[in-house]
C-alpha cells in the first residue's frame, strides 16, 4: 500500500514536471502570476500579526533619495 502511495507520487509529480516544461512559455507565465497571485495564509490583520511585531522604518535620507536594488537576470 505505501509503495503504491509513493509511487504515485512520484509519477505525479514526473507528469507536473514534464507538463510545465513542454507547456507553452505564454502559458506558463499566465499559470505562474496566477500561482503567486493565490494568498498561502489569511491576512493577519497588521502589525504583530505574526508575532513579531513591527520593525522600526530605517531612517529617510535627508535629500530625499532611496536605495535601488538590483535583481539580476539568470543568462538564457
Amino acid at each position: 500500500m505505501l509503495q503504491t502511495l509513493i509511487t504515485a507520487l512520484v509519477v505525479l509529480a514526473c507528469a507536473a514536471y514534464a507538463g510545465w516544461t513542454l507547456m507553452p512559455n505564454a502559458a506558463r507565465r499566465a499559470l505562474s502570476r496566477w500561482l503567486l497571485r493565490r494568498e498561502l495564509a489569511p491576512d493577519a490583520g497588521g502589525c504583530g500579526g505574526c508575532g513579531g511585531g513591527c520593525a522600526p522604518s530605517p531612517p529617510a535620507a535627508a535629500d530625499g533619495s532611496k536605495p535601488i536594488t538590483i535583481h539580476r537576470r539568470p543568462p538564457h
